[in-house]
């Protein structure tokens, strides 16, 4: 080895590459972007949560105003590893895993400081969790979710675009400022696997969750009161908030045909001023952003909470320790 010199550490690694050895040490330094960060959580909540999720592999992404601006955050299970992921002087929220959860789509502000109610002074991005590479997916962009791996959907204005990532060409599939709402939406989301529907939150002649059918003629259909909605898995139920229930809000659940309200979710105690809920792909865990006072959605004390939908309401978990604003969060769970 001495006479090797300066030289044997590559004579190594070569070794180890013919080898295929020298894979995990790549994998292991994959993720430039992943600034690890103190959890915050609790030693016995840490044994509640592991309790909780026992066998459950997930990575959970949320924005959060912790460190200054709100940038985007991802806690992973059963590690509980928090990792700050974004760092600049803008407003990062409303991040999504990609299908095979390899990376994020969110929406980031024009300008260091943006109100979430101000939908257009926002543009959409793209981060790879593997390099922490950023880039640009449109401008005037709010509310991203993907469409399919190479697809994704966002709102501009009153219209919902939807749009290719490999050749970049844009197209509105709805605009809300006709004909049937005549009004302003929030959050729209396509049905899964078909996309034939689209479910909003709309504003104006219209008030409530209604769903689209872009199919036959942009056909309404009312589905209750409230905001903040997603699709089940199977693209033939919806669930969202609405403001009524223990802390002011509740979650509520229907399928299409027929069309029948229920309270699905109103957790009980302090934190029980339920926003921003999402669902995992495989629709048994539900993630969500709750408050114990205040409802501003980029102020107030909102706190990350999971759910083995599977189990009582009572054995949820809370995954965030933070006096900040934490919102909007996303799951995803490894195969």
């Amino acid at each position: 080895m001495k006479a090797l010199g300066k030289a044997w550490p590559w004579a190594l690694l070569t070794l180890l590459l013919l080898l295929g050895l020298a894979a995990p040490v790549q994998a292991m330094s994959a993720r430039p972007g992943w600034e690890e960060v103190p959890s915050g959580i609790p030693p016995a909540e840490q044994k509640a949560i592991r309790a909780a999720t026992k066998g459950l592999k997930a990575k959970v992404a949320w924005s959060s105003n912790r460190s200054g601006s709100h940038e985007l955050y991802l806690l992973t299970l059963p590690e509980l590893k928090l990792f700050r992921l974004t760092r600049n002087d803008r407003v990062d929220f409303y991040c999504r895993f990609s299908p095979d959860g390899r990376e994020l789509v969110f929406a980031r502000s024009q300008k260091p400081w943006v109100s979430e109610r101000d939908g257009k002074q926002w543009d959409v991005y793209r981060l790879d969790l593997a390099t922490g590479q950023e880039r640009l997916v449109a401008r005037n962009g709010d509310y991203p979710l993907w469409v399919s791996r190479d697809e994704v959907s966002f709102l501009r204005g009153n219209q919902v675009v939807q749009k290719s990532l490999t050749t970049g060409q844009e197209r509105v599939i709805f605009d809300s400022g006709g004909p049937p709402l005549e009004g302003t939406i929030g959050t729209p989301a396509l049905s899964p696997k078909d996309h034939s529907l689209l479910a909003v939150a709309a504003r104006g002649k219209h008030n409530g969750v209604f769903v689209v059918d872009l199919a036959h003629g942009n056909r309404l259909l009312p589905m209750g009161s409230g905001c903040e909605l997603a699709w089940f898995p199977d693209g033939r139920s919806l669930h969202w908030v609405e403001a009524h229930g223990n802390g002011g809000t509740r979650v509520m659940r229907s399928t299409l045909n027929p069309v029948r309200p229920q309270v699905w979710m109103d957790k009980p105690g302090p934190y029980s001023h339920e926003y921003f809920v999402r669902l995992s792909q495989d629709g048994r865990w539900m993630i969500w952003c709750a408050a114990a006072k205040g409802h501003e959605h980029d102020k107030a004390d909102y706190e990350v909470f999971l759910w083995d939908t599977t189990r009582p309401i009572g054995q949820a978990v809370r995954l965030s320790f933070d006096a900040h604003n934490d919102r909007w969060p996303d799951i995803f769970v490894e195969k």
